[in-house]
């Protein structure tokens, strides 16, 4: 089936006073007998990040892929930023859609989020799959890391920052490291990642994690609710969250938990090494069915 890439919208109402846009799209047949797939994109990313992956499965699969707040073409007002916000969002949507159950597809911060929405909504929840998801450090974040949320955390600093961040050149030097395969990162990734941060409130959403990292967390959840299926695909090559350090962190929280490691692939593990991906993603749909 064609895929379909026309944007869609809803406003999110957060509070009587607040509200958000949210830009989402749908794929693939509408009477698809399978569970659906939502796929929920990483920090700094978009609903495009996944456009190596969501044509490989509309054909069969009805799917949505939607832009956190905060983050893509959604509304960035200034709100405290967490993945309790991106759990919630994925909740709006889930009743916005009129969706019983899921299969969650998310990389890193979206991972991460739809673990939290997991924890909450166990039975919304058919599987999860976790592409390299944040969260849980271990002992991977050294003290010099450390400093560096807390220096951000000053306003003054996180300004400088995230002023010397946002134009193509700094998104360029912060998409490298996250890529093996550095021929993906190309003037039109570059450019993806670097619109949304010209958008006004952009500032709010990309320095919260710095500014309050536990609030992008999963330490204080376990033992997690979830107890269905759940898989963790990791890139071999991913630097700033070694597999081997964390993915047993994660098979702690989620004991159920397979876990495949791809190599050849860094921390965009879905489109560093997409083919493979997609191959693992496939195999992995059709134990559900």
């Amino acid at each position: 089936m064609k895929t379909q890439s026309q944007d869609r919208w809803f406003i999110w109402q957060l509070s009587e006073e607040l509200e958000a846009k949210i830009r989402y799209r749908e794929y693939g047949p509408p009477d698809s007998p399978f569970t659906p797939l939502l796929f929920i994109h990483g920090y700094g990313g978009m609903i495009e990040h996944w456009n190596d992956n969501i044509p490989s499965f509309d054909d069969r699969y009805r799917i949505y892929a939607m832009d956190l707040i905060g983050f893509g073409q959604s509304g960035k007002p200034n709100v405290r930023y967490s993945l309790a916000l991106f759990a919630a969002q994925i909740k709006a949507f889930m009743h916005l859609k009129k969706l019983e159950k899921v299969t969650l597809v998310g990389h890193s911060m979206g991972a991460a989020s739809s673990i939290i929405y997991a924890h909450h909504n166990p039975d919304s929840v058919r599987a999860l799959v976790l592409a390299n998801p944040s969260g849980l450090y271990g002992d991977s974040m050294d003290g010099v890391a450390k400093i560096f949320f807390g220096l951000v955390g000053s306003p003054l600093i996180g300004e400088m920052l995230f002023a010397a961040f946002a134009n193509p050149v700094g998104v360029s030097q912060s998409l490298t490291p996250t890529y093996y395969n550095q021929k993906k990162v190309d003037l039109n990734l570059i450019n993806q990642f670097s619109r949304p941060l010209q958008d006004r409130g952009a500032i709010f959403s990309y320095l919260s994690p710095s500014k309050r990292p536990h609030d992008f967390m999963l330490d204080g959840l376990k033992p997690c609710n979830y107890k269905g299926d759940a898989w963790l695909l990791w890139g071999a090559e991913d630097t700033a969250l070694p597999p081997h350090k964390i993915i047993p962190e994660f098979q702690e929280l989620l004991p159920q938990a397979g876990a495949y490691i791809i190599p050849k692939a860094g921390h965009c593990i879905h489109h560093d090494a997409h083919e493979t991906f997609n191959n693992r993603l496939a195999q992995l749909l059709q134990r559900l069915e």
